[in-house]
């Protein structure tokens, strides 16, 4: 075989996986919206005081019992706040927390959550049922560095995390929760 042959025959090999890669995420993209889909149509099929439950849990992408080991703040994803703007108290008081869960099957998932103004938070040891949605995460302290000194875009992260404080539910909650993802074919 001579050298043109094979140069041809690699770049389509390349050519084959940089298509494939592609639609292969797509595929389990898709795959994940049709899941909700199906899962948000049998919403009303669950007991009318459960259909805000439902709804949120139809909508997650993973619902699991367990406790969490882990939660760390991490400022890389929290907007920076200059010196002047801290005296005029025009920083948003959002805080970003890296987390870890310990399912109790045994399982660990990593996640973050923010925290806005003072209040409550999960903390380490907490139990709960935690409702996680995968979603992307941008390090705002990265990127406004980086865009002092370059025109490069900000670029996200995928990870799991906490929407909303209805994402960590009561451990004594478990129960209702199976039954509806039960309900929900999830």
């Amino acid at each position: 075989m001579d050298s043109t042959n094979h140069r041809h025959v690699t770049r389509v090999a390349t050519s084959a996986r940089a298509w494939a890669t592609p639609s292969l995420l797509l595929l389990v993209l898709s795959a994940c919206a049709v899941s909700h889909r199906t899962a948000l149509d049998r919403v009303p099929l669950t007991p009318p005081s459960d259909h805000i439950l439902a709804g949120r849990l139809a909508t997650a992408d993973v619902v699991v019992a367990g406790v969490l080991t882990r939660a760390q703040r991490d400022i890389r994803y929290e907007a920076p706040c200059g010196i002047i703007a801290h005296i005029m108290r025009r920083c948003e008081d959002t805080e970003a927390f890296d987390a870890r869960i310990r399912a109790f099957d045994g399982h660990e998932w990593t996640l973050m959550f923010f925290r806005l103004g003072p209040g409550p938070n999960p903390a380490p040891g907490d139990s709960a049922v935690w409702v996680l949605h995968r979603d992307a995460v941008f390090p705002y302290l990265v990127c406004a560095q980086r865009a002092a000194l370059t025109s490069t875009g900000c670029v996200s992260e995928p990870s799991f995390i906490l929407e909303s404080d209805d994402d960590m539910l009561p451990l004594s909650e478990w129960p209702r929760v199976q039954r509806l993802l039960q309900a929900l074919n999830l």
